[in-house]
Parts: C-alpha cells; sequence; structure tokens
C-alpha cells in the first residue's frame, strides 16, 4: 500500500481531533481501491480501527459524493 500527502482541516489536540483548516500541513494517507459493499464507516473501522472516524476520510475524498454507496473499484485515500 503506497502513502501518499494531502492537506486536511483536522489535527490532534490532546487525544482528540479538531476541525479547524491548518495551511501548510499534510495529512499522510493510504490509496484503497473499494470493494462491494465497503462504506466510509465500516472502511474506517477495519482500517483504523474506529467507524466514527469515517468523517476524516470523506474529507479527504471529495470525489465521493454519497458516503454509504460508494461504487465497487473507486479509488479512496484513507488517513493513516
Amino acid at each position: 500500500m503506497a502513502i501518499y500527502r494531502t492537506s486536511s482541516r483536522y489535527r490532534s489536540y490532546h487525544g482528540g481531533i479538531i476541525a479547524t483548516r491548518v495551511k501548510g500541513e499534510d495529512t499522510t494517507y493510504y490509496q484503497y481501491i473499494t470493494k462491494d459493499g465497503d462504506t466510509f464507516a465500516n472502511i474506517a473501522a477495519r482500517v483504523l480501527n474506529d467507524g466514527s472516524r469515517y468523517w476524516e476520510i470523506a474529507d479527504i475524498n471529495p470525489q465521493v459524493q454519497w458516503p454509504d454507496v460508494i461504487p465497487t473499484g473507486t479509488l479512496v485515500r484513507i488517513p493513516r
């Protein structure tokens, strides 16, 4: 799995996440090709071990219009 970088508006704050755009910072991410039935929530649960972090995946994948109906074979980024 290749590792890439992109900007994100989320950053850690005392173990939590705050939603603030931080210019000039990058987020490292993996590329993932979706399978039948994948959603951002189940990808987050499987890869990030926390399904509630689906919004981080959604944030860096604006090309996916419906995070609960992702076409099979879609290339998505997953934050590292």
